[in-house]
Formats: C-alpha cells, structure tokens, sequence
C-alpha cells in the first residue's frame, strides 16, 4: 500500500510540474551579452561613457540618466557603474578611488540623506558635517574619523530631469581633501 501511496503522490508532483516554466539559471558575464530581454514596460535607466577631447585634454564623460549626473574625467581612468544605483572612478594608478552611490530611491531632504547615513554603520564615525555646494546644488561636506572606509563624503540632492529627485552620496578613499574637491569639481547635474 506505501508503494502504491508513493507512486500516486510522484504521478501526481510530476504531473503538476507539467507545463509550468522553467526555473531560471543564473548566467555569467560572458553569457549575458548573449541573452534577449523582452522590453517591459518599465522604463530602464540609461548610463553612457562617451570619449571626449579638447586641445591638449582627453577626457572621458560617464553620464547616469536615471541619477541626473555626469562626470568628466581624465582619458585612461578606470570607469564603473550600475545605472540608477552607483557608479566608481579611479585613475590608473589606483592611488584613489571615487564613488557615487544612490542614497535613497524616494525623493528626500538632505537632512533626512544625513539622517540615514548618521543611523548607519559610518554614523559613530562622523566627525563633522559642513554645508557645501556641487554644481549650484546645495550639499553637506561629511568628515569621518581616521581609518573609516573614506575619509570624505558629500550628500547631495541631484535635480529632478524627469524621475524625481535623487540623493545621492560622493565619496573618496585614498585621496585627500584637494583631490576629492577637483574630483567633485567635475561632476555636474543634468537638468
């Protein structure tokens, strides 16, 4: 009777997998490229790097759509991002290393962007917070103590162009205060 028990139960889960979709595999990077996506309805956040040069300079441009950010920087930089979420730069030498990461998907206040970085794990690490400016933005300088993850960050507010408003969190390892402010010197918001 068990026998016949658990050959009507296995008929029966094999007869209710019948039909239904596969279970999706995880693929590689090499894969990947490969794969077609059906388009949804959502709308997909755009990020391009495009190579720019001027008398004497060449300079590459990231720009983040979805973020309402671009960012110029020296041609033969190391350039990273995931479109509405983060991006990173850091010249070849590898001496430094900047960040922009999405602090919030919900438009906020910069002072509710500092209220989650300070309930965070770099909160107790805060040294002090400054008002700053980023391309005509209003922002907040942000000093943590020595031996953080960085030294400096900046919590800005990127303009609405057409997603809402974005706060967002620039951050700095390796480099100190001057070449974190060129850094940020080269980041302008698209309105």
């Amino acid at each position: 009777m068990l026998r016949v028990s658990l050959a009507i139960l296995t008929v029966s889960l094999l007869s209710a997998c019948l039909g239904q979709p596969p279970i999706a595999t995880p693929t590689l990077a090499s894969e990947a490229a490969q794969e077609t996506v059906a388009p949804t309805s959502m709308p997909r956040p755009s990020v391009a790097v495009a190579f720019t040069s001027s008398p004497g300079t060449h300079t590459s441009e990231y720009k983040d759509t979805w973020l309402c950010f671009a960012v110029e920087v020296p041609e033969g930089w190391f350039i990273d991002g995931v479109p509405g979420g983060l991006a990173s730069f850091a010249p070849a030498t590898g001496q430094a290393s900047f960040r922009i990461t999405n602090v919030a998907l919900e438009e906020t206040t910069l002072a509710q962007a500092l209220a989650e970085v300070q309930q965070g794990s770099l909160g107790t690490r805060i040294q002090e917070v400054t008002d700053f400016v980023v391309d005509d933005q209003p922002a907040l300088w942000v000093t943590f103590a020595p031996n953080t993850e960085f030294q400096f960050a900046v919590l800005v507010i990127a303009p609405d162009c057409g997603d809402g408003s974005h706060a967002l969190l620039i951050s700095v390892a390796g480099a100190d205060r001057k070449s974190f402010e060129v850094f940020l010197n080269s980041v302008r918001f698209i309105r």
